[in-house]
């Protein structure tokens, strides 16, 4: 049998690496959420318009009135708007003029303890009226860079370019250097976007008198992917309200307010879209009713009436621009706050109507109330889709003081000129910029500075630093999912749950004991978060060919008719066996690959059943969802299934349970539902299944090889075993993610005595001579490092230099060099000299000591 050592194979990739390929490339795949979410905010999908593009022409234009119209008019306007923001590579400032090397490369960044980051350019347009545009670049202080991604000059280089960049030969990325501490955006969990999902919470009935503890909710999301998040409320009376929040401010308008407001509508399209002919449903009918002479109080008729109606309410707090009619305020909140990833009023209308008939048959029991703690009801929020929500945030608030300054200036009666271009570019001056030291900051202490909250329901914990305390460790970071702080200071304990529907998502076994025991879980191993957008432009038409009415008469409905969802648009209606032979038929078209209908489709079918979940055809191709592969049994191929399908669908896991008929698809291998660290436990199935649990984190404390290219690396405390072996019992995995290249423990012989007396609990006896030749030998790197710039008077240069003065101690130089300092290899004790300085204004020798009861060698030196 041949061997699966490798132990030549790894030897001579070691001696001579590839500028081809990676030796491990499954390793490069386990950064990947957080690598393509970061480049989505440069190019997204197949043309190069990125995020940031989308968020830039999302925050659209601001206005300012200079006050000098006649007869109380506005007078001239001033419009501006950023019309393109740009993030360049790291390169050396421009007063640097003596090096030839322009990069900065992220081992610099390391070593000098610095942030690895680039320029943010924007590019401000403005005019007066309708006069001229004229145009002005500005830049945006220093945002932060992942590493590997499409702005790193790591990207696209091999082992042989990255060791010559001092980097590991199978460097992943996927990691921000912030002072010189690796930092990671976490992934955590969130409810999936742009679908209903039925609530019962008694909070709701806290809203207001006539609240109840029933609501639906909606995450919608925009193409920029920040979100808006509407509810539903049940009130006592029958009626229904429409809740969201705008800069952390709640607000509750009526639900027949809005949808006579989308759209030119009668009360009789109402009372079809809602009843859908079901007439007979006395319980929906006379709620739809309640709900229709409710409204009469308002004594609003038409849309323009209904609109301007909310403009008026909604002016100040919205901030629009002053000449903004009531009407055009109106219309501004329903495209920024309703229904966000629609645009067409029409589809925002029939969904609206769907959330309500969703909302009475929760209250009547007809369906159940979904639950938020399960997969199927949640979706990842991604490193670089935050990153750029903060961005957009920003910059968003930059355009708003530059307004709010103007303003003051006008208000004040200083001398506003908006036709002199140097007033506009004064005032540019003086308001604050850097949005780089603001990414910064959120970076460096994982807290969130929000004026919106970006519909988050947390402000603290985003980011955490990636520990090389051995490679298990480093690569859990990547791979974990967080439920959110909020979580963990309930006190219920329905969130911890392990629920069958996290199956090949969420490995069951990877999870810390105590506190956060459940709270943060690990992806399986085989689980892809999806990044790029899908083209789903066939698929309507493609329903609509399969026999799936159209959403343009209500009435003709019957009340059986389940709705057919694409990414929270209705697309149509059909009938329940209608809707199952679409799904079968979709499914297949979706792994043959042919009719324009992409592998990473969702199709979720639920079927009708009494008081289960809401049924309907839910096809979702947004990105942050999680898919994973199974083998779909018709054809033998490669299907990618979601959390929402997997429910309903027929999977088996080993070839005895297939059964002919019912089975649709089949697990590739029973291992793919644990993650990389609970795969690499040997015959994990003979273990009693807490030992499985308490492995995945001893196997991450362990003393191993946190890295290769230690030299470069400047970490407050490495690990480091002297004498790492390969097991000799090992799972397939653990050649696949090359783990023995990082090299993890000793094997060692273990001898168990039953015998009364010798019954020793978590101890060892160790054999003397393995110990005298290595066994378990390690080595503890710590990281002094002395900055005498710490040592200058604000406005003056540096004052001090490393060297040893005539006036140094003669007791010094036993361990320092004449040029301050220490030998290599020197051994120093609590209180010896690390390094000496010399005052340049006294001319007074000093030095640093060694500060650990520890003996420590000095390894090595470096002067930056």
């Amino acid at each position: 049998m041949p061997t699966t050592f490798d132990t030549l194979k790894r030897e001579q990739a070691f001696r001579n690496p590839s500028d081809k390929e990676f030796q491990t490339p499954s390793l490069q795949k386990v950064a990947a959420p957080h690598l393509e979410s970061f480049n989505a905010m440069l190019e997204y999908g197949d043309d190069k318009y990125g995020l940031l593009e989308m968020a830039v022409a999302d925050i659209g234009h601001k206005a300012v009135f200079d006050g000098k119209g006649k007869d109380g008019k506005l007078g001239n306007k001033l419009s501006f708007w950023i019309d393109k923001v740009m993030i360049q590579r790291p390169m050396l400032s421009d007063k640097e003029t003596r090096s030839i090397e322009r990069k900065i490369f992220p081992t610099e960044c390391r070593e000098r303890l610095i942030t690895y980051r680039g320029k943010i350019q924007a590019r401000l347009s403005w005019r007066v009226n309708d006069g001229p545009v004229q145009t002005e670049s500005r830049l945006l202080g220093l945002a932060p860079i992942m590493v590997k991604s499409n702005i790193c000059h790591l990207q696209h280089l091999y082992p042989a370019q990255l060791i010559r960049h001092h980097e590991e030969t199978e460097e992943m990325g996927g990691y921000f250097i912030v002072n010189g501490i690796e930092k990671i955006i976490r992934l955590l969990i969130i409810p999936r976007r742009n679908n209903v999902s039925a609530l019962i919470r008694p909070s709701f009935s806290n809203r207001g008198p006539a609240y109840t503890q029933f609501g639906c909710a909606i995450r919608a999301t925009r193409p920029d992917q920040t979100s808006q998040t509407n509810t539903v409320h049940y009130l006592t009376d029958g009626g229904v309200m429409l809740r969201f929040s705008w800069r952390k401010q709640e607000y509750m308008v009526p639900a027949m307010m809005v949808l006579k407001a989308l759209i030119d509508t009668s009360d009789k399209e109402i009372f079809d879209a809602l009843c859908m002919g079901d007439v007979e449903n006395t319980f929906l009918t006379d709620r739809v009713e309640l709900l229709l002479r409710g409204f009469k109080i308002y004594s609003l008729y038409t849309r323009d009436q209904c609109l301007a109606y909310l403009g008026d309410k909604f002016r100040v707090v919205m901030g629009f621009d002053d000449d903004f009619l009531d009407r055009e305020v109106g219309e501004g909140l329903l495209r920024k706050i309703v229904l966000v990833h629609l645009i067409d009023r029409r589809d925002k209308f029939n969904l609206l109507v769907y959330m309500i008939r969703k909302l009475y048959a929760l209250v009547s029991g007809a369906c159940c109330a979904d639950n938020p703690d399960s997969p199927q009801h949640q979706e990842i929020l991604l490193g670089g889709h935050l990153y750029g929500m903060i961005f957009k945030e920003k910059l968003e608030d930059w355009l708003t003081t530059v307004k709010q300054h103007i303003t003051l200036d006008v208000r004040k009666g200083h001398a506003v000129d908006f036709f002199n271009s140097k007033y506009f570019t004064r005032t540019l001056a003086r308001v604050p910029s850097d949005v780089g030291q603001k990414l910064s900051y959120f970076l460096a202490t994982g807290n969130l500075v929000s004026n919106t909250g970006l519909d988050l329901q947390q402000a603290t914990g985003y980011t955490i630093v990636a520990e090389k305390l051995n490679f298990y460790r480093y690569l859990s970071h990547f791979r974990c999912v967080h439920r959110g702080s909020f979580f963990a200071e309930l006190k219920t304990t329905t969130v911890r749950k392990l629920l069958p529907e996290a199956w090949g998502f969420v490995c069951p076994v990877h999870t810390p004991d105590g506190g956060p025991c459940g709270l943060l879980n690990h992806l399986s191993h085989t689980c892809k978060v999806i990044n790029e957008p899908l083209d789903v432009s066939q698929i309507p038409a493609l329903l609509a060919s399969l026999g799936i009415t159209q959403t343009v008469v209500h009435a003709i409905r019957g009340a059986e008719q389940v709705a057919v969802q694409l990414d929270g648009r209705i697309i149509g209606w059909c009938e329940p066996r209608l809707a199952e032979r679409v799904a079968k038929t979709l499914r297949f078209w979706k792994v043959e690959g042919g009719k324009g209908v992409p592998l990473d489709l969702e199709i979720g079918l639920v079927p009708p059943s009494h008081g289960g979940q809401y049924p309907g055809l839910f096809l979702f191709s947004t990105a942050a969802r999680m898919m994973r592969p199974v083998k779909y049994l018709a054809n033998g191929k490669t299907d990618m299934v979601g959390p929402f399908e997997q429910v309903y669908l027929e999977i088996a896991c080993m070839d005895d349970e297939v059964v002919p008929g019912v089975t649709t698809h089949q697990e590739f291998a029973p291992t793919n539902i644990l993650s990389i660290i609970a795969n690499m436990t040997p015959y994990s199935d003979f273990n009693q299944s807490p030992r499985n649990m308490y492995q995945c984190q001893m196997g991450k404390q362990t003393m191993g090889t946190p890295a290769t290219a230690i030299r470069h690396r400047t970490d407050n405390k490495l690990y480091r075993i002297q004498t790492g072996q390969t097991p000799v019992v090992r799972p397939d995995l653990h050649n696949y993610y090359g783990m023995d290249g990082f090299p993890n423990g000793c094997n060692a012989i273990v001898a168990v005595i039953s015998y009364t007396g010798y019954d020793m609990e978590d101890a060892m006896i160790l054999n003397k001579s393995s110990h005298e030749r290595g066994f378990g030998y390690g080595t503890v790197y710590k990281s002094e490092i002395i900055d005498l710039g710490e040592m200058k008077q604000q406005g003056e240069g540096i004052l001090h230099h490393f060297g040893m003065g005539k006036d140094a101690d003669k007791k010094w130089r036993e361990k320092l060099d004449w040029d301050g300092m220490p030998f290599i290899g020197v051994t120093l004790k609590d209180g010896d000299p690390i390094c000496a300085y010399v005052d340049d204004t006294t001319g007074r020798t000093h030095v640093k000591k060694y500060k650990n009861h520890e003996d420590g060698l000095v390894d090595e030196v470096r002067l930056l």
